[in-house]
């Protein structure tokens, strides 16, 4: 007869104790979002699956190889202030109480505290929407800006914000979208059909599609 110890029975308990990491239960509610490839996956080929020059969100923030664009992400927020005259200390107040549905929209936890975590919504965010609005031309890139002038840059940040893992909540994009909307020429688009132009480099789209999605935006403006 088999006979198990006490110290065994405690070890057990605490597992049925500790809330799972790898796939927290954020990744079973409608939330969620944004998931982690499987190591399966990138077993075969994680080339796919990671970015190779730019971070967006938590999965992949800190990253050495990443790191080339991260000052880039600061001079756009600087670019987005100068532009608009806005206060930065208003995005943090504006995307401060999104922290937490943000964070849901994740399936697994990471090592970000909620600071870090704001600061890197707002960054990432506001690369996001200057990005937008130089490629869709309402607002003129810089003289060299490499991400304009480096014919691999762009490609390779368009398969960068294709990837899964590499995506922050589209409602904070919203919120920072809102906040600066009316600032300058771009007030009359909306975000959605500024992403829908964007992504339109890569998977091709009819005219008609786009323009549909203008048409609804205006009217409900």
């Amino acid at each position: 007869m088999v006979t198990i110890e006490n110290h065994r029975l405690a070890a057990i308990v605490e597992k049925i104790n500790t809330p799972p990491k790898l796939l927290s239960k954020a990744a079973g509610r409608d939330t969620c979002s944004i998931f982690k490839v499987p190591k399966s996956f990138n077993d075969v080929n994680g080339t796919l699956y990671q970015p190779q020059i730019i971070s967006i969100g938590p999965f992949h923030h800190g990253f050495a190889h990443v790191q080339m664009m991260e000052e880039h992400k600061y001079h756009y927020l600087g670019q987005l202030l100068r532009r608009t005259a806005m206060d930065l200390r208003d995005l943090f107040v504006a995307v401060g109480p999104l922290v937490d549905p943000a964070r849901e929209c994740y399936s697994q936890p990471f090592g970000l505290e909620d600071i870090q975590f704001l600061e890197m919504l707002v960054v990432d965010g506001c690369f996001i929407i200057e990005l937008f609005r130089k490629v869709s031309k309402l607002v003129t890139f810089e003289e060299d800006d490499p991400i304009a002038s480096m014919s691999w840059i762009f490609p390779a940040l368009l398969r960068d914000l294709h990837r899964l893992e590499n995506q922050i909540p589209f409602f904070v994009l919203q919120c920072l979208y809102d906040l600066t909307f009316g600032k300058d020429s771009c007030k009359s688009i909306t975000l959605a059909t500024l992403t829908l132009e964007f992504f339109n480099h890569t998977i091709q789209r009819p005219k008609h599609i786009v323009w549909k999605y203008k048409v609804s935006s205006i009217i409900i403006l």
